[in-house]
């Protein structure tokens, strides 16, 4: 046998070839064991090797067992259809409702799917309420939203035969296939039921097999639903409407003024409060009583159905009135006006009314609404307004006549005359409280006219107004004039036109009508008016009063001038009197600026510019003219220094002479006294 002394030991061959100490020393150890035989250690190896060949077996044969038992089981199919890939999801884990709502939008939506196998695979969804408000008596619900291949009802589907009914809604859902091997898909909307409790719900969907076998997951999902109040439900009056009304009337749907007599009385009432309550929402609500309180003030209260018999007697100043039914106000006989709080059941003001008692009245005070009136029916109407106030300053609204005594009956009728008025709060376009007294005009001329409640000259009781003075006009025109109210206008601009006509003494006319005041054409604008200008082109000038007639016009928008023009009517004997000859066929015009804001600035720029320009102008003239006498000036300086320089040279000259006399002279003294 060959030994091959210089081979090395092949883990060190594979750990690289180095030759170093370690590898030498068992290249060393390895020549020497294979140089003898050790009969223990072949024995042991081969003992070893067969007891690895032993194990091996066993694991193969158990290999093989697992293997047929695997084939087996797979050749054992179950006899019944199984539920599989389950899977229930919800759209969103929070969504809201409101109080008294069932199916809305913002419900969640809950899907389950599943495989099925055989048309009677069935699988339910449960809806369990978790937690809830303290009260709740609501229960969760679910209603079908879609399907896809899946039968839904509230029973148990074992044949799958039923199709969707989307008014299918409860606490549980049976989801079934509509065909074997198939991928149903049932969703649901889930909600609570009614709640009536504000708060959070917790519900939890939990799904199970009910028929085809197999395990799915029952974790289930959770929804939380939060509710709030419904506004349309709310009872709780957040504001109210409010409506004053006479006791006589109370139709109106709008506040009137409520002035009434203060003598004591608990069964006549003289206003009534319509309340609407409302809840935060700005829903009529019913569900809360109201009260009304007389916060200041006389007065007593009652509350009452609104209907034809207002028969409730007044029960005191501060009272509960019950949703739906108005309040009434008496007079407890004392004056001044008393304010009545409408507030909720929570103390909160929703309205406050006003209601004036008033005593007899003691002062009265007339004020002239027409100082002209006329001689023609009516031309007197509304002549002078008068106003009432008892002793302590409240206006007195319950007269109905008043007497009107002329100074001078010969041009206005009345001595003690009655005249039938009534109390307004604004009198339409007078637009003051009292009431209005009508005039009768006989003839051209002035008259001091005293008004009160006395019914003759003699009466012991009553009060007259200071006398006051009115005039009637005539009615024959002796001149017109025509005016505007600016000179200038931006375009586009409202302008008012004011026609006067004055009697032959220059006094203002009587109300009425008068024509033939302008010839054909009436009064015409050069330039097209803008749109709403009011016709200026009749003759006559109708509606004239208080002394004037006027037009409203807007101005054209371009930037221009517009004159406006007319002459006055001719008129014959047949045609009417209009106005008198030398006052006929007049042209007159009137001319007008149109500028717009910013063209009338870039014109005052212009103008500030060229005043700015001629002042430049003005100040390089002045310049100039300082230049010219600075050059003078200056000139003449140059002239008087010359004429010192030569002053100055002529006396340097001559000093320099009388210097060269007096060395001649020193030299000629030092000369002599040498000698």
């Amino acid at each position: 046998m060959k030994f091959h002394l210089n081979r090395f030991l092949r883990r060190v061959r594979i750990h690289g070839g180095e030759f170093d100490t370690s590898a030498r020393a068992m290249y060393r150890e390895g020549v020497t064991s294979s140089l003898r035989a050790d009969l223990r250690i072949v024995r042991g190896s081969t003992i070893e090797r067969k007891q690895m060949s032993t194990k091996t077996t066993f694991k193969r044969i158990a290999l093989v067992t697992v293997a047929a038992l695997g084939f087996g089981v797979l050749a054992t199919v179950p006899s019944q259809a199984t539920v599989q890939a389950n899977s229930l999801t919800l759209s969103s884990a929070t969504s809201t409702q409101l109080t008294s709502e069932t199916l809305t939008a913002t419900a969640a939506t809950a899907t389950l799917s599943f495989l099925n196998t055989d048309v009677a695979d069935t699988v339910s969804v449960t809806a369990y309420l978790m937690s809830a408000p303290a009260g709740n008596t609501a229960t969760p619900y679910m209603s079908v939203a879609e399907t896809s291949s899946a039968a839904v009802d509230t029973t148990a589907l074992l044949n799958g035969a039923l199709a969707l009914d989307a008014e299918i809604t409860g606490q549980v859902a049976y989801v079934s296939g509509t065909a074997s091997a198939a991928a149903v898909t049932a969703k649901f909307k889930v909600y609570m039921n009614g709640p009536t409790k504000v708060g959070t719900y917790v519900v939890k969907l939990v799904p199970a097999v009910v028929s085809g076998g197999g395990v799915i997951d029952t974790t289930g999902v959770t929804l939380t639903i939060t509710v709030s109040t419904n506004p349309s439900t709310d009872t709780v009056a957040a504001s109210a409407t409010s409506i004053l009304t006479s006791a006589t009337d109370t139709t109106s749907a709008t506040d009137v003024v409520v002035t009434a007599d203060k003598t004591a009385s608990t069964s006549a009432e003289v206003a009534v409060i319509k309340v609407g309550l409302l809840n935060a929402a700005g829903v009529a609500t019913t569900g809360e009583s109201y009260t009304a309180i007389i916060t200041s003030g006389p007065g007593l209260l009652a509350s009452q159905p609104l209907d034809n018999d207002l028969s409730a007697s007044a029960s005191g100043r501060a009272i509960t009135v019950k949703a739906g039914d108005v309040v009434t106000v008496y007079p407890d006989g004392a004056s001044g006006v008393s304010t009545i709080s409408i507030q909720s059941a929570a103390g909160k003001v929703l309205a406050t009314e006003t209601v004036t008692f008033f005593g007899a009245a003691t002062a009265i005070t007339a004020t002239v609404v027409k100082s002209v009136i006329g001689t023609a029916s009516g031309a007197g109407n509304n002549a002078i307004l008068v106003t009432l106030k008892d002793a302590a300053g409240t206006t007195v609204s319950n007269v109905t006549s008043l007497y009107v005594t002329s100074s001078d009956t010969t041009k206005i009728s009345g001595t003690y005359s009655a005249d039938t008025v009534a109390y307004s709060a604004t009198n339409g376009t007078v637009g003051a409280a009292g009431y209005l007294v009508d005039l009768t005009g006989v003839a051209t001329g002035t008259a001091n006219i005293t008004v009160g409640t006395k019914s003759s000259s003699t009466a012991t009781t009553g009060i007259e107004a200071t006398p006051v003075s009115i005039r009637v006009g005539s009615t024959t025109p002796g001149s017109v004039t025509v005016t505007m109210d600016k000179s200038s206008y931006i375009p586009g601009e409202k302008a008012t036109i004011t026609v006067v006509l004055k009697d032959s003494t220059g006094l203002t006319l009587a109300d009425g009508t008068y024509t033939n005041i302008f010839a054909d054409g009436g009064i015409v604008a050069d330039y097209t008016l803008g749109a709403g200008s009011d016709t200026t082109t009749a003759t006559s000038v109708d509606g004239f009063a208080s002394g004037k007639k006027t037009f409203s016009v807007y101005m054209p928008v371009a930037e221009t001038d517009v004159t406006f023009s007319w002459t006055t009517g001719s008129v014959t004997a047949a045609a009417g009197t209009g106005l008198p000859l030398a006052a006929q066929a007049v042209d007159g015009s009137i001319k007008v600026a149109v500028a717009s804001t910013s063209g009338a600035a870039a014109s005052a720029a212009a103008e500030e510019a060229t005043a700015a320009a001629n002042d430049a102008t003005d100040a390089a003239l002045s310049a100039a003219e300082a230049a010219e006498a600075a050059t003078a000036m200056a000139q003449e300086a140059v002239d008087a220094v010359a004429e010192l320089s030569t002053q100055v040279t002529k006396l340097i000259s001559e000093l320099k002479a009388q210097l060269t006399a007096l060395t001649n002279l020193v030299v000629k003294i030092q000369k002599k006294v040498k000698a």
